[in-house]
């Protein structure tokens, strides 16, 4: 596999995924995105549901195989034209979940496609509910009817939720931001939710760390020294069975596309070079640290984060910040909530500068933070927060916009792996 992705073509189209629990915080599904050059133009605010709709259907999304083989659910928001168009279709009906607009209803020509739909077996779900007597018709078809979270009270949600829940359908809470907010949720009878919640820790505890976990640890102040001794990293690695196995397998799969056989960790060195042998490392070794539920998704995103800065870092070298730096950040800003420790404890295990730990631990005016912020707006695809934090950066949003749809893709290349 390649370290640099190619995305020339401006028409191409990245499709990121975003986790759905039950309430027992089990994964249920994922929630399907559009990013790269369709996002960016779309009206701000405004995700791309043609793109996203055409691109899953046509099997361009590389992920859609490993969902489909892990039974997951997958919610895709499909435009009124994609409906008529009969896109859904091209997915199979026990496991696609219809997101709907209310305002697509409004057109009674998607009304009988919609019955069609459910008839053969899709669940239908609507988004954004609004408790909108008009729609009234349109709750009692849904599966599924979704309510925004964020900025709502406990008062008015409840009552949202109680007039939802007349209708019969399954209550799913969008933007979920943190775990309070999720108890709530769980507590007004909502069972799907969805947001950046499992991203933070539930419960953060001083503990010591594990004999393995110190050995990660350990192991990666070794990879970051400026003179590695290569024989006595070499030997190291291939001393922990567990690990050389995973990472051999990691090396020889088809994604490297290697002509010969990785059998040892001196020879993968020598075939790789140092520099993407140490960022495979770190992944492999930050996955072993895992001890989330979540930790399928935690990786993917640590993984896609990593990259997405490193992007960055190159895309904008005249900053003067170091893109294995950023990179670094990526994937360790995440260990809190893979760990159940606090970054604060965490961070005088890393290899880090300073600067990197202040980040991590979430220091106000760190040079780092706008950085980390908008790798998250990305990833909740909150792009009107992600087009006014590229204006006070002075970003490009094209050139930022496929620094993460890079990353993207090669997140779930290195994870499908």
């Amino acid at each position: 596999m390649t370290d640099r992705p190619t995305t020339d073509d401006a028409n191409t189209v990245a499709i990121a995924r975003q986790p759905v629990f039950d309430a027992k915080r089990r994964l249920w599904g994922y929630a399907l995105f559009c990013v790269g050059p369709a996002a960016r133009q779309a009206p701000p605010g405004q995700d791309t549901a043609d793109n996203v709709a055409l691109q899953v259907a046509a099997g361009a999304y590389m992920g859609l195989e490993q969902l489909l083989d892990g039974n997951r659910k997958i919610l895709v928001r499909f435009s009124e034209r994609n409906i008529l168009d009969q896109l859904p279709y091209a997915l199979p009906a026990p496991l696609t979940v219809v997101a709907v607009e209310e305002a697509v209803f409004a057109e009674t020509a998607v009304h009988p496609a919609l019955n069609q739909l459910k008839a053969d077996g899709y669940l239908l779900a609507v988004t954004s509910y609004t408790a909108a007597d008009q729609w009234g018709s349109f709750y009692r078809m849904a599966d599924i009817i979704s309510i925004d979270v964020r900025h709502r009270s406990r008062g008015p949600l409840s009552e949202l939720v109680a007039e939802a829940g007349a209708h019969g359908a399954t209550l799913m809470a969008m933007q979920v931001q943190d775990f309070a907010r999720f108890d709530l949720c769980t507590e007004l009878g909502f069972a799907l939710f969805h947001g950046p919640f499992f991203k933070t820790p539930e419960t953060v505890t001083v503990r010591k760390l594990a004999s393995n976990e110190a050995s990660r640890f350990a192991l990666m102040r070794a990879i970051e020294q400026e003179e590695v001794d290569f024989e006595q990293l070499a030997e190291t690695i291939q001393a922990d069975a567990a690990l050389s196995f995973r990472l051999l397998a990691y090396l020889n799969s088809a994604a490297f596309g290697l002509r010969q056989k990785i059998k040892s960790i001196q020879q993968a060195i020598s075939l790789l070079g140092w520099r993407k042998m140490k960022n495979w490392l770190r992944v492999v070794l930050l996955n072993d640290l895992n001890r989330s539920p979540h930790a399928p998704d935690l990786m993917l995103l640590a993984a896609q984060r990593g990259k997405f800065l490193e992007r960055i870092g190159h895309a904008y070298d005249f900053w003067g910040f170091d893109p294995e730096n950023l990179h670094m950040l990526g994937i360790f800003s995440l260990l809190d909530a893979m760990l159940g420790m606090p970054m604060t404890e965490i961070v005088t295990h890393l290899p880090l500068d300073e600067k990197v730990k202040g980040a991590l631990r979430g220091e106000a005016n760190n040079e780092y933070q706008p950085l980390l912020e908008l790798a998250r707006c990305f990833e909740e695809s909150r792009w009107p927060d992600a087009e006014t934090l590229l204006q006070r950066l002075n970003m490009d949003s094209p050139t930022i916009h496929r620094a993460f749809q890079e990353a993207v893709e090669w997140a779930a290349a290195f994870t499908n792996s």
